[in-house]
């Protein structure tokens, strides 16, 4: 056994012994306020601020105490806040040490993600909450998590044991970009949005010369854009073709007949790869697709459009290539991407197309998602009702109280940002996070609310609006032991099976074997573990 593999092991074991005794002082049943709450036996007693231990955020900085924030948040709720912090970047491994020592807070963002949560039930550290008392204090939040149907995402065994939250970018599919003065050259007028409209328009941007420099050396596409293709046949079975090349796990799942499954092995990825070979044999994509057109820098960037060598792309969001300016500032350029394309091609175009429609009316890109990092209460909390009370309150403030939410999410007025014309202008544009989280911003920014952000961000989310298209979200299952050991073999198996029927190599009645090896490598053991796993959490 390595040395690391002997601490981490100790680690978790001092962490389930630790944990186990919080346990035992600590009840099961799911925390209800809705008819008891700590009544306070005089006026000066009532007046007494709750104390409430702080990690509901993500700490880039340490806080400086009593900043402008802090005080406001204080005085709003009646409550005073030790407020931790822990270097977001060794998140995990520094709390499940202050875990292990017997040190918790009240309450704390779940992270990597909510799949976290079932090993946080059983240690002991996350308090079941009742949905009746989280309806009673923030009835305007939960019927937002009603609205994204994000419940089960923190369910263990029937029970609620965080707070779902949204991240409201997630609803907005990533974008697929052409070069539009490519199209116009070649002599397309209307963005392609069929299947036979895709590869027409690749056809000609192949053969056609679209930037006029007299050579043969442009192609359709390479890798950011073929998840779309495959979304016009279904989830695609890949939704990063170069990650997947370096065994970095991108197997999504989806939900067919009441069952969680993989999306790689649909059989109509099978029809979606033999149209794919059929492009790469006709030279529509970029043979350097295998090592992507990512060769360095952001990672949505593609280095082959800005060398004029494709036309179509993808991966990237709404925001990175926004090409429409905010008249109101006017130092705006755009979103990043399309900056740097435009410093690469000064006469290039973009427009925002549309996933093509597939034979049975198919059609998406990837999409990530709206669920976000949730908030646990712990069950150091759960022993004070007025403290779970407080969290609640201050989850509701943020849904309804746009002042409140806009200071702890940006700051002062005045002092770190400014509004024009509804907009929302930072006043210290060079700011690191880390400075923010100092003067408190951010820090009790607990829970998004996608009409306040929006507000906040109008330009911007009108801008998304526009160009939204559809998308393809992964189905949020619980994590389970069988996916930590074999998802990454899975994930190179997909991604080499999907290669060699690209690239002809293999015909592509090679899908067949490659749902076989796939289901007897670790897909079935998989998909009974998080099944299972799954209907316990939801009840069922």
């Amino acid at each position: 056994m390595s040395q690391k593999t002997a601490k981490t092991l100790g680690v978790i074991l001092t962490l389930t012994l630790a944990a186990s005794m919080f346990a035992a002082c600590t009840n099961k049943e799911a925390v209800n306020t809705t008819e008891t709450t700590s009544k306070p036996t005089s006026t000066s007693e009532a007046q007494e601020p709750v104390t409430i231990d702080w990690l509901a955020y993500n700490s880039f900085g340490q806080v400086d105490p009593d900043t402008k924030i802090q005080k406001m948040v204080s005085e709003k709720f009646n409550a005073q806040y030790n407020i931790w912090y822990i270097d977001t970047n060794k998140w995990v491994d520094t709390l499940n040490v202050k875990l292990a020592a017997g040190e918790m807070p009240d309450v704390m963002y779940i992270k990597p993600d909510y799949n976290t949560i079932n090993k946080y039930v059983s240690n002991g550290v996350l308090a079941p909450i009742s949905e009746d008392t989280i309806r009673k204090f923030a009835p305007n939040y939960a019927a937002l998590i009603d609205k994204y149907e994000l419940w089960n995402t923190v369910k263990s065994d029937g029970e609620i044991y965080a707070l779902p939250s949204v991240n409201i970018n997630g609803d907005y599919p990533t974008s697929l970009i052409w070069r539009k003065d490519w199209l116009k050259n070649v002599g397309i007028t209307k963005t392609p949005e069929t299947l036979q409209e895709f590869e027409e328009a690749l056809t000609k941007i192949r053969n056609n010369d679209p930037d006029q420099n007299g050579k043969k050396d442009t192609y359709g596409l390479s890798d950011y854009a073929l998840p779309a293709i495959l979304g016009a046949f279904g989830h695609p079975g890949i939704s990063d073709f170069k990650n997947a090349g370096k065994g970095i796990v991108n197997l999504d799942y989806i939900q067919k007949d009441g069952k969680i499954t993989f999306a790689a092995i649909q059989p109509e990825m099978k029809d979606a790869l033999k149209l794919l070979h059929k492009w790469y044999k006709a030279e529509l994509i970029d043979p350097e697709f295998i090592t992507s057109e990512n060769t360095g820098g952001y990672w949505a960037e593609s280095n082959a459009m800005l060398n004029n060598r494709i036309s179509l792309t993808g991966k990237g969001m709404y925001y990175h290539w926004r090409d429409t300016l905010n008249p109101v500032i006017s130092t705006d350029l755009g979103g990043g991407l399309f900056q740097n394309l435009k410093k690469s091609q000064p006469t290039a175009e973009i427009a925002f197309g549309k996933p093509p429609v597939g034979p049975d009316g198919k059609s998406g890109t990837i999409q990530w998602g709206v669920n976000s990092v949730p908030v646990g209460i712990t069950t150091k909390a759960a022993k004070d009702p007025r403290k779970v009370e407080t969290i609640l309150k201050m989850a509701e403030a943020s849904i309804t109280d746009y002042s409140y939410y806009t200071t702890t999410f940006r700051g002062v007025e005045g002092e770190d940002w400014k509004d024009e014309s509804g907009n929302i202008i930072s006043l210290n544009p060079a700011i690191t996070t880390a400075d923010a989280n100092k003067k408190g911003i951010s820090v009790f920014h607990m829970i998004e609310s996608p009409d306040f952000n929006k507000k906040n961000d109008a330009f911007n989310y009108e801008f998304a609006d526009r160009v939204k298209t559809t998308g393809y979200v992964p189905f949020p299952a619980p994590t389970v032991d069988a996916y930590g050991k074999h998802a990454v073999n899975l994930t190179k198996l997909t991604d080499d099976y999907y290669l060699k029927i690209i690239l002809g190599e293999a015909s592509p009645d090679v899908f067949d074997e490659f749902v076989q090896k796939f289901k007897a490598n670790g897909g079935d053991e998989i998909e009974k573990e998080v099944n299972d796993i799954y209907n316990k959490n939801i009840g069922q």
